[in-house]
């Protein structure tokens, strides 16, 4: 087995994921919801669980061909972890909603969709649904000032 960039990443992401699943088994939870088919956990671990077998598959299945580093757009790359990193800052001062929106049109309008259909098609009513799902369906509340401003949550 010779080691190539994919490898390399894929190994990190083996640690990352093995980190993290270690972590999710910390979450704590209420003890009637222990034995509960869905708790605090479940997600975190199946996420775990998931990035864990393809990262292995990853590490295991990838050709031995050389690579090039420089075919990568590392400025890109670098672009969209600042917006992620930016989108994380601003999510409790100015909320879910509009902060999660922002965050999705300039992704977009970075990585090269130039229709404003799709765009607002693609964030707005996702970012409203999965609002709902979580506030109005499994009562998780997430702070968002502009919607309470509108009266939308209380």
């Amino acid at each position: 087995m010779t080691i190539n960039y994919s490898r390399i990443s894929a190994f990190v992401f083996l640690l990352i994921f093995l980190i993290y699943s270690y972590l999710a088994g910390e979450i704590k939870v209420f003890a009637f919801d222990e034995n509960a088919d869905f708790n605090a956990r479940t997600f975190p671990k199946l996420i775990s669980y998931l990035g864990i077998a393809v990262s292995f598959l990853t590490l295991v299945l990838s050709k031995n061909e050389e690579e090039n580093l420089s075919q990568y757009e590392w400025i890109s790359v670098l672009i969209l972890f600042v917006l992620v990193f930016t989108y994380g800052l601003l999510i409790k001062s100015i909320g879910f909603f509009i902060s999660t929106n922002l965050f999705l049109i300039i992704s977009y309008l970075y990585l090269g969709v130039r229709s404003y259909k799709v765009i607002i098609f693609s964030s707005f009513p996702v970012v409203a649904g999965l609002q709902f799902m979580l506030h109005g369906l499994l009562d998780v509340y997430i702070r968002d000032p502009f919607l309470q401003l509108l009266g939308v949550i209380s």
